[in-house]
């Protein structure tokens, strides 16, 4: 057995070699075939791989706080449609390059959404990239952006889904609507993005201080994007009340 763990490690087989004891004695206990016996480990491997390369991706996705869709409260909020979300989480958007824009006050749900269904694109073997508005312009205006510009577009550029979130949580600085712009622009109709806004699109042009470039960012956005519009109470609130009840009895 020694030997044999030494070759599993040596052809990086490190999932066949995890539940290898566990298959042999199956494979005594239930009289399997050499066939059926290697099917079994060969599947043990693929499936560690898939879950390995889950994980992988969700590292590099830069989540915040991520839940997956079943832990969303849907009797909290009815304005939201399980259906709908479900339609999204399943991919289709993604695979026709089309977008999301999920819209409504602070607190209500979009950003946990928008983070399950990159979840969701990431298991079917999609790559997800998620970050506020404000780490997006943050990068492009650090000192050595210029210098780094191919890099930082390329982060932005490549995933097959990007998650664009906080939109319009307080101003942005100056030049911020170019650097979306150019992000929007690169990824229209070759990949898709998901944005998330708590100010009704007309406030847009204030929060990037500039209408005329905001007018194209929506132009090209919304071209080929479902809108979500959430309203109601917001989860924050809700839990804290929890809190303070709890802490009351």
């Amino acid at each position: 057995m020694n030997q044999l763990h030494t070759l599993l490690h040596q052809l990086r087989l490190s999932g066949l070699r995890e539940t290898l004891p566990v298959r042999l004695q199956e494979a005594t206990a239930n009289r399997l075939t050499h066939e059926e016996f290697l099917t079994l480990v060969v599947q043990d491997e693929i499936n560690i791989r898939h879950q390995r390369q889950i994980e992988r991706r969700v590292k590099a996705a830069d989540f915040r706080k991520l839940k997956p869709l079943d832990e969303f409260d849907w009797r909290f909020n009815p304005s939201v449609s399980k259906q709908q979300i479900y339609e999204l989480a399943a991919g289709h958007f993604i695979r026709a390059k089309g977008d999301v824009l999920f819209i409504g006050p602070p607190g209500v749900g979009k950003t946990m959404l928008a983070q399950a269904i990159g979840y969701e694109a990431i298991k079917q073997g999609f790559e997800v990239y998620y970050a506020s508005i404000f780490d997006l312009v943050r990068d492009f205006l650090v000192d050595d952006a210029l210098q780094q510009r191919d890099r930082i577009l390329k982060q932005y550029i490549k995933p097959d889904l990007m998650i664009i979130d906080d939109m319009g949580l307080r101003a942005l600085p100056k030049h911020s609507g170019e650097y979306l712009l150019e992000v929007i622009m690169r990824r229209y109709e070759t990949r898709s993005t998901i944005m998330t806004s708590n100010r009704p699109l007309e406030d847009w042009g204030k929060l990037l201080q500039d209408v005329a470039t905001a007018g194209a960012v929506l132009d090209r956005f919304l071209h080929h994007a479902t809108v979500v519009a959430i309203n109601g109470e917001s989860y924050r609130l809700k839990d804290a009340a929890i809190s303070k009840a709890k802490k009351e009895k």
